[in-house]
């Protein structure tokens, strides 16, 4: 296969220009990815009244979806003629419109249409469908235009950090924006999510055309035919550094959806439950806690980036993944000892107080480590893509990165799918109660008339109610203690025994500098017929 690069004088260098170019894309992949993770599930229980136990059949549903589409988006792909917009490229400017409207109708509070449980379900998936399908036709051409940025192992490191670092900048914005924007406490019956979705769908889908319009790539292929089939969706699992990898990806993956879509129903219902009441219920302000310590997990991998590239030359990409690993456990484990607010009788006269749990700046410091470990375990499997798309170049004599992305986006979803299906499964039996929507005459017949701000008790829980223009909202303000522990119990120690899954996998890993050089060199060489190529491609391999 006749490879060639798009510069002739120094190609592996990447331009800063270009770098940003390419690094907006992540905008779109960091900034959704988070927004749906801590937002989606308390979205749908606080607001649209979905049963929290519908989420694991709802979530695997959608997954199933994204994996038939997965594969052919991933052939298609690798099969355009590169042009204008490149193999990759195209597909991001065509998508990016439609991200927009997808963004949108995720975050539709369908309580405002119906009250029906099952017809909410179905809007939702249907709309999470359509948003798959978009995001996939955008991230699978964006993550394989990563590979053919560059083949230098300094120089791709140096472009997926600056990827990583907008990534990082844009989950931050998209972890402490959204929530001032939309809150189940705002009690429009969910308006504000339309608000929001627009706001953060339209800069999504600027940054998506940035890439498209001005990232430029170095490596240019041609068009790869194959045909669509099981056989060629799963033949990247025949590499055992694909595998690899995509174990690591897939812990990584899965723990960062665990608990980033749990760790305000973490804060809320157990670490600052007390506050969540008064706060609901009262309208007053509160130290947003679990949004600042979010937001510096975040700001702690971005000065961890720094830190993870200089392991990453002093030693490798399998230390620096294991020792971020290592530190991401170490805090959250510690989380366990956590202390939570709590009531307490006080008096002869039965008074109530409230006793502070663990200090703010203490949730905050935790934040900032725990993000200096998922730094670790973020960053490299990012950076190591394109050299696997390396080393499959070698094995299979063909350059295929869209069928690599194809299946690595339908496993790495599968395996957040799975991962955030157990702790709804388990905290829903536990007893979580969800928002109810009833009809002001149902609401008169049970409790009398309707009063915004006023308090009643539903199924043992004390709600909030709020007076809308067709039914009548119960957001509930506190969770039984079952669900507490339930909560407390999934978000720490779920994420624990993932990442040592991944550690498990990642010191397996042999893929280095050196050898990744060799490979690039290997994979130059014009005439692959000769003796001298099969017998370098056959040692370089054993290597692995």
């Amino acid at each position: 296969m006749k490879r060639f690069t798009a510069k002739e004088i120094n190609p592996n260098k990447v331009g800063i220009g270009n770098k940003i170019a390419f690094a907006c894309g992540d905008i779109f992949g960091g900034g959704s990815f988070n927004i749906i993770n801590f937002l989606f599930t308390p979205f749908l229980t606080l607001v649209v009244g979905i049963p929290m136990v519908h989420l694991t059949w709802l979530l695997l549903l959608t997954k199933i979806w994204d994996g038939i589409i997965d594969p052919f988006i991933g052939k298609v792909t690798d099969g355009k003629r590169p042009g204008k917009y490149g193999k990759r490229r195209y597909f991001m400017l065509i998508c990016a419109p439609l991200v927009l409207v997808a963004f949108v109708m995720l975050f539709f509070p369908w309580n405002i249409v119906t009250n029906s449980v099952p017809l909410k379900c179905v809007f939702v998936i249907i709309v999470y469908m359509l948003y798959a399908t978009a995001q996939s036709f955008v991230l699978i051409p964006y993550y394989s235009h990563a590979s053919e940025m560059t083949d230098d192992f300094n120089e791709r490191n140096n472009v997926n950090a600056v990827r990583i670092a907008f990534s990082i900048m844009s989950s931050i914005i998209c972890v402490a924006v959204p929530g001032m924007i939309a809150s189940p406490t705002k009690g429009d019956n969910g308006v504000c999510y339309i608000l929001m979705a627009g706001i953060f769908g339209v800069i999504f889908a600027i940054s998506i055309l940035v890439t498209a319009l001005f990232s430029k790539e170095q490596i240019v292929t041609p068009p790869v035919k194959t045909k669509l089939s099981l056989k060629e969706f799963v033949r990247p699992l025949k590499l055992k550094t694909y595998r690899q990898y995509l174990g690591i990806q897939m812990c990584t993956s899965m723990a960062m959806a665990v608990m980033s879509s749990f760790f305000f129903t973490f804060c809320d219902f157990y670490l600052r439950r007390m506050s969540y009441s008064q706060l609901t219920l009262n309208g007053g302000g509160r130290f947003p806690i679990a949004t600042v310590a979010a937001a510096m997990m975040f700001v702690a991998q971005i000065f961890a980036l720094p830190f993870y590239l200089k392991l990453i030359k002093i030693k490798s990409k399998r230390f620096a993944y294991i020792t971020g690993a290592l530190i991401w456990i170490t805090m959250v484990a510690f989380m366990l000892l956590l202390p939570a607010e709590s009531e307490i009788a006080v008096g002869d006269n039965g008074g109530i107080s409230t006793v502070k749990g663990a200090p703010n700046w203490l949730v905050i410091v935790f934040g900032l480590l725990t993000g200096f470990g998922i730094g670790g375990t973020v960053f490299v499997p990012h950076s190591s893509f394109g050299d696997v798309c390396d080393v499959g170049e070698l094995y299979f004599g063909e350059r295929t990165e869209g069928a690599f992305s194809g299946l690595t986006n339908f496993l790495n979803t599968t395996a957040q799918a799975v991962g955030l299906a157990i702790p709804p499964l388990v905290i829903g039996l536990c007893g979580y109660v969800e928002t109810q929507y009833v009809t002001a005459a149902e609401f008169a017949a049970k409790y009398g008339d309707v009063v915004s701000g006023a308090t009643v008790t539903f199924n043992g829980i004390l709600c909030k109610v709020t007076k809308g223009a067709e039914n009548v909202q119960l957001l509930p303000v506190e969770q039984t203690e079952t669900a507490q522990l339930a909560i407390r119990l999934t978000f720490i120690l779920l994420p624990i025994v993932i990442m040592c899954i991944g550690i498990a996998i990642a010191s397996r890993y042999k893929l280095t500098k050196t050898l990744q050089s060799k490979i690039v060199e290997a994979n130059a060489h014009t005439d692959k017929d000769t003796d001298e190529f099969r017998q370098t491609r056959e040692e370089l391999l054993k290597q692995l």
